[in-house]
């Protein structure tokens, strides 16, 4: 049976809506929430007659060709690809006959912040209901012509089909005549069982551009009688310029000119220089010699860091526990993490007549729209934001300062093109960081096994929204429990990084609970099946990072069975073979990792297999999907064996790739399977619900291997070595 939708999204007063955007983008986003309602459809001047645009996302040639627009940010999750695919599920057209474009900052497209996986989620409603009404557009559009009741007619393939009649019409030739027609407050969505398209497996629509080098990535951009940037700041962060040798950089071949930036709102002091190319702005950049101000970070490090994170633990007062009780007491680590993304931050600007124009790869665009309004102030009447493809974004573009650096130096040099590329360099010392962290867990557990008191006194230096918080699962389970979370003092620059909070807090929690499994002397699996099976739906989530949603300990228990069955646990393996499992509540989907590692006695790590299941609702694009959770698992994989940023008189030591391994093509995993649940509700998010059990159910399979239990992360620092 089919679903009315309802006629609008819902709505919220100016006020609210500036409220909302301001908390979440950290700065202006000027738009509006999409509105479907009884106005006329638009109808654009077309050869052979007008095209026909009943919404933003829509427009039909008379031709008959389809295109659509891809509303949010691409940066490898398929969101280019799974937006439109919605729409034109409903639209009812052959995916082959659609074109698809990236849509730039529009307050008519809504949502455009491709944060926290909720691209699809906070869009499916919306663009199921853009899809649905030019469908029932083009149906009367048909009927009308026809002469004939609506209910007759049906759809398929960009077609209006009449079976009474045999006649059918082409969405092309109903272009004009739909245009015209108002646009209905209410359409049917169709029963997901009729789906053609969502659930199936569909190619990325930029996969041959991408494969064969064409220009899609924001560091591609050229215009005409472009110069380009580079940017230095003060390693320490806080610090800022005093006087640099500028009148000698200018010199330097290609180098048309260097100066020092200050004083602008939301922008960090630096030096711009601005060349010929990127190359000689670099090596300008190399010759720069700064007399810098650190201010009060200088002193800043992680050996400092980790005293104050233990004092302020020590401050926390331990439960009293019978003397028949044995104590758990154990302290986990992870330290700060860089994005790495493989674009470094880059952006382009021209800036003439009032008007800036951006084109920046970036997760916010309202969020860069409203920090460079703010920055150049009544200078820039207007500010268009246009979203080329990110390579790789994982949070860090959340943050635009890219975008207000290149619109600063643009505006220097009015009228003329500027392309501001980081350097490798500045990438990883310039960061928004994950956070570091401590968690000190204790817990009780008497002589039946069971589990009481857990007590977690969480330390570390705040990042992005939601990455204080801790608890949810195991907690909501355990009699007792209690989290206490205090704030490192310091300077040092964090933010969102993939499926924040969870991604380090699900790591300890989750290793503490297998900890607390062998300690009660039970296996892992029936010790979190018994854990579930105490609370009572709906509870809190495992992680909650800003978007958790309700936390289901049923669909939480499927998809553990689930994994662990396709994990074959419960199997007998010899000494220096281990599985390992952990769960998540990320983004509102449920997942449960199984990992197989080899260890060999020397402490050579090997992971044979990786096995998910996840509960994540309705798949929009299975091949999309699969390789998102594949691709997050190595991601949480890579981070907790080999990656760490530590501070050093105030700023990262770690500088390129060559301090900060990725995992290689050898080290990965030869099988890592993914199973979905098969489920009607609603999307969930999914770009990053896959990473947070992958390091804590590796690290739970090499306790399995060797007894040797890893609490301090990277695992390239531990000794994994047993005999």
């Amino acid at each position: 049976m089919s679903t009315p939708a309802p006629s609008s999204l819902s709505s919220l007063d100016r006020r609210d809506f500036l409220k909302v955007t301001a908390l979440a983008g950290g700065g202006l986003l000027v738009g509006t929430y999409l509105r479907f309602g009884a106005a006329t459809a638009s109808a654009q001047t077309a050869p052979g007659g007008p095209d026909f645009s009943p919404n933003a996302f829509i427009r039909i040639a008379p031709s008959g060709a389809v295109s659509l627009i891809a509303p949010n940010s691409e940066m490898g999750q398929g969101a280019k690809t799974a937006l439109p695919l919605i729409i034109a599920e409903e639209l009812d057209v052959a995916w082959a006959s659609v074109t698809v474009t990236q849509g730039d900052l529009n307050p008519a497209y809504g949502r455009q912040m491709a944060v926290g996986s909720q691209s699809t989620p906070s869009n499916f409603t919306a663009l199921r209901q853009a899809g649905a009404t030019a469908r029932a557009m083009l149906v009367t559009a048909a009927a009308q012509t026809w002469g004939v009741a609506e209910a007759e007619c049906t759809t398929a393939n960009g077609e209006v089909l009449h079976a009474a009649s045999n006649r059918r019409l082409g969405y092309g030739a109903l272009a004009a005549k739909a245009a015209t027609l108002p646009v209905p407050a209410n359409v049917a969505l169709k029963d997901p069982k009729d789906f053609k398209l969502v659930g199936t497996r569909v190619p990325g629509v930029d996969s041959q551009k991408i494969v064969t080098g064409q220009p899609l990535f924001g560091i591609d951009q050229k215009l005409p009688g472009m110069v380009y940037a580079a940017y230095v700041k003060c390693r320490t962060y806080g610090g800022k310029p005093v006087s640099a040798n500028l009148d000698e950089v200018k010199k330097l071949p290609g180098v048309r000119d260097a100066f020092l930036l200050d004083g602008v709102t939301g922008l960090t002091p630096g030096i711009a220089i601005v060349a010929a190319s990127t190359w000689q702005a670099f090596k300008a950049a190399e010759q720069l010699k700064v007399q810098w101000d650190l201010g009060p970070g200088a002193g800043q490090n992680s050996a400092e860091m980790a005293k104050q994170a233990e004092t302020l633990a020590k401050a926390v007062q331990a439960p009293r526990w019978p003397a028949d009780v044995k104590v758990v007491e154990s302290v986990y680590h992870y330290p700060f993490l860089a994005h790495a993304t493989l674009e470094p931050q880059n952006s382009t600007a021209l800036f003439r007549n009032g008007v800036m124009e951006l084109w920046s790869p970036t997760q916010m665009p309202g969020s860069a729209q409203g920090m460079v309004t703010q920055g150049l102030g009544p200078a820039a009447r207007d500010v268009i934001v246009h979203v080329p493809r990110l390579g790789g974004g994982f949070g860090r573009r959340s943050s635009n300062e890219f975008a207000l650096e290149t619109a600063v130096i643009a505006k220097r040099l009015e009228g003329t093109p500027v392309k501001l590329t980081w350097m490798r360099e500045h990438d990883f010392t310039h960061d928004q960081y994950r956070s570091n962290g401590w968690h000190y867990f204790q817990a009780g557990v008497d002589g039946t096994g069971k589990v009481a008191d857990l007590q977690d006194t969480f330390v570390k230096m705040l990042g992005g929204p939601g990455d204080m918080n801790a608890g949810g699962f195991p907690f909501t389970a355990i009699p007792g429990s209690r989290v206490q979370s205090s704030k490192l003092n310091g300077t040092i620059p964090t933010g969102y990084w993939r499926a924040p909070g969870d991604n380090g807090n699900t790591w300890a929690t989750q290793s503490f609970v297998d900890e607390l499994a062998h300690a009660a002397g039970r296996d892992p699996l029936e010790f979190t099946l018994g854990l579930l099976a105490t609370i009572p739906a709906p509870g809190a989530g495992v992680g909650r990072g800003g978007f958790g949603g309700a936390f289901s300990p049923a669909k939480m228990t499927a998809v553990l069975k689930l994994a662990t069955e396709q994990a074959g646990w419960g199997r007998k393996l010899p000494r220096g073979q281990g599985l390992g499992l952990a769960i998540t509540h990320t983004n509102n989907a449920h997942v449960a990792i199984v990992a197989e590692v080899t260890v060999s006695p020397q402490g050579a790590l090997r992971i044979n297999r990786l096995t998910a299941a996840v509960d994540a609702g309705i798949i929009v694009n299975l091949s999309s999907a699969e390789g998102q959770v594949q691709g997050a698992m190595l991601d949480g994989i890579s981070a907790a064996w080999y990656q760490k940023i530590t501070i050093e008189q105030g700023g990262a030591a770690q500088a390129n790739f060559t301090q900060y391994p990725q995992l290689r093509m050898n080290e990965a995993p030869p099988a890592v399977a993914v199973h979905f649940v098969k489920s009607t509700a609603a999307p969930t998010g999914l770009g990053e619900p896959g990473l947070p059990a992958a390091a804590p159910a590796l690290c739970n399979a090499i306790f399995a291997a060797t007894g040797k239990r890893v609490r301090t992360l990277p695992l390239v620092d531990q000794d994994l070595k047993w005999s």
